[in-house]
């Protein structure tokens, strides 16, 4: 029992020295990291360096920073989901002039799954960042979710509505509309958020997000036809 303990208490240490890691942008120093995850200096020294022996974090200067292995195996997370939004966002993006992110609710967080982002946008669309707090697409997954932790007074409207928006909420001059991608059963497994001007109202583009969505979903069902299958 106590191997036991002892073997889980090391996964938990290196995941959150992991997530410590990307919080800090993928690179960090020993003391940040220390300082990040509350753990003895000596503990996370001795995780570092295992992580390190098997790839999943490398040594950067004085610091530390995300292993290619940790890159290896994230680059396979949500394969459908991600090859769809990169053969339809781009285009749609550009249709759009909005740069588009699609989010997917994971541990009790909105996270990114894909992203196209015009060049003159600064919107945080790398797979796997949580979206802050406010946002149109967590505030959308949240109304569906109940274990996200972004209570909205707003869940029942947006439910209704079917669409949640913001107007510079997270960044000054930008607003937000977001949709839901619902799977085959109905329920909402992800959310499609446009990101453009506040001089363009963010709620002129839930229709076009509405109809891309539900083509989305549908592709996502019959991708999933042969993986069931087999």
């Amino acid at each position: 029992m106590r191997e036991t303990v002892s073997g889980r208490g090391v996964l938990e240490g290196a995941f959150t020295l992991l997530e410590a890691l990307n919080e800090h942008g993928g690179q960090a120093g020993l003391t940040q990291l220390v300082r990040a995850t509350g753990l003895p200096k000596t503990t996370v020294h001795r995780l570092l360096d295992q992580l390190a022996d098997l790839g999943a974090v490398e040594r950067a200067g004085r610091g530390y920073r995300i292993g290619s292995r940790v890159f290896r195996l994230g680059r396979f997370w949500q394969p459908e989901l991600r090859d769809l939004a990169k053969e339809w966002l781009p285009s749609l993006s550009a249709r759009m002039r909005a740069g588009l992110v699609l989010a997917v609710p994971r541990e009790g967080r909105a996270l990114v799954a894909a992203g196209a982002v015009l060049p003159a946008d600064d919107v945080p669309a790398w797979p796997g960042t949580p979206l802050p707090p406010g946002t149109a697409a967590g505030r959308l997954l949240a109304a569906h979710h109940h274990a996200l932790a972004e209570p909205d007074a707003d869940a029942l409207e947006i439910r209704a509505a079917g669409y949640a928006a913001e107007s510079e909420t997270i960044t000054a001059g930008l607003g937000c509309a977001a949709v839901a991608i619902r799977t085959p059963d109905g329920r909402v497994g992800a959310a499609l958020a446009a990101v453009l001007p506040v001089r363009r109202d963010p709620v002129s583009l839930v229709a076009g997000l509405a109809s891309t969505a539900r083509s989305f979903g549908a592709a996502l069902a019959e991708c999933s036809r042969p993986n069931r299958a087999g």
